[in-house]
């Protein structure tokens, strides 16, 4: 969890009374330009909300804080040699908490490659908005338009964000993947549309594999990061995996694999048989199914549900599934127009 992350959910559980009477202050962790705050110079997005939308939104709060902090306490790093080339400021970061000496040389080294293909005004773009400056004072400093500013950003965000991902695709890195859940848990968007992608392949999944692969993560977030593993990384493999998994199946193996997934792409093919080959993993080591991942979102839910006075399966119907579904729908047709130029008619 980002500093500036660990700064707004302590300020949430202050429970700071609003200007409007009966209502509070709850901070979102924002880019700096869309902020309507600043703390410790990061940027929040600070909205009054009611007694009830305060509740709900600190138990959601919860829930991710503690599922992110079981993950960081078996797996932070000890930091060596590779800090000799952060700079000053990065190795503040770094004793800080608020980053790790792998990610951070990593993105170092990636900015640097991506820095050195700008030209001398691109250069200078991306150095002022590192600094701190927003794209109106770049572009009035520097006598271009704000558009161009945006674009210049874009385009070396893609490219370092491409850098990093065939970095850690070459390497299997698992930190990166800890990195696009982070960024998806704060701002619901992957690197790259990788969350996009992903969406489609756990789409294509049987509901009743979804649902048995669940009882053996502690959590929703582990699933998903666990997926994302398996779509991204070995795909030199994914021929001889699928072979070798076709070749060894059972006949109830083998009949539910080709009614299902046949004539599904390969991709998804290969998260499916990744799945079912952790799922042995963890069974015969000896660790048992738990609905915990489960019953911790159907908890969350009625206890959302009952702040507002309404049946769970309306709550569904009316609040979440809504919602869920107009954010994807944005990204969707984010990744249309990325990737094709046009905008994808509804």
């Amino acid at each position: 969890m980002r500093l500036w992350d660990k700064l707004a959910y302590h300020y949430n559980k202050k429970k700071i009374p609003a200007e409007n009477a009966g209502k509070y202050l709850y901070y979102y962790p924002c880019a700096a330009e869309n902020a309507n705050a600043r703390i410790d110079g990061h940027g929040f997005i600070v909205i009054e909300v009611t007694e009830k939308e305060w509740e709900a939104l600190i138990e959601l709060d919860r829930i991710d804080y503690n599922n992110e902090h079981k993950y960081v306490r078996h797996t932070m790093p000890i930091p060596n040699a590779d800090e000799d080339q952060l700079t000053v400021k990065q190795q503040e970061q770094l004793h800080s908490g608020e980053t790790d000496i792998s990610t951070a040389t990593a993105e170092t080294f990636d900015k640097r490659q991506c820095f050195s293909k700008l030209s001398d005004n691109e250069k200078r773009i991306i150095a002022l908005l590192d600094e701190g400056s927003t794209q109106k004072e770049v572009a009035k400093e520097l006598g271009v338009t704000q558009g161009y500013v945006s674009m210049v950003k874009k385009q070396a965000k893609f490219n370092l964000d491409y850098s990093e991902y065939r970095s850690a695709v070459k390497s299997n890195d698992g930190e990166y993947i800890w990195k696009c859940w982070d960024q998806f848990s704060r701002k619901l968007a992957m690197p790259l549309f990788l969350d996009v992608e992903l969406e489609y392949v756990i789409s294509r999944l049987h509901p009743d594999d979804i649902a048995h692969f669940m009882h053996w993560y502690y959590s929703f977030g582990e699933f998903i990061r666990y997926s994302l593993t398996y779509y991204i990384y070995n795909e030199d493999k994914i021929k001889d995996e699928i072979t070798e998994y076709l070749y060894k199946a059972s006949d109830r193996e083998l009949t539910w694999f080709m009614k299902n997934y046949s004539n599904q792409p390969a991709l998804v093919q290969i998260v499916y048989i990744r799945l079912i080959d952790e799922f042995e993993r963890r069974r015969q080591s000896g660790l048992k199914s738990s609905s915990k991942a489960i019953d911790g979102l159907l908890t969350a839910v009625e206890k959302l549900a009952e702040k507002v006075n309404m049946p769970s399966e309306q709550f569904y119907a009316e609040r979440i599934y809504p919602i869920v579904a107009t954010i994807r729908n944005k990204r969707k047709r984010q990744f249309y127009l990325f990737y094709t130029g046009k905008k994808l008619t509804k």
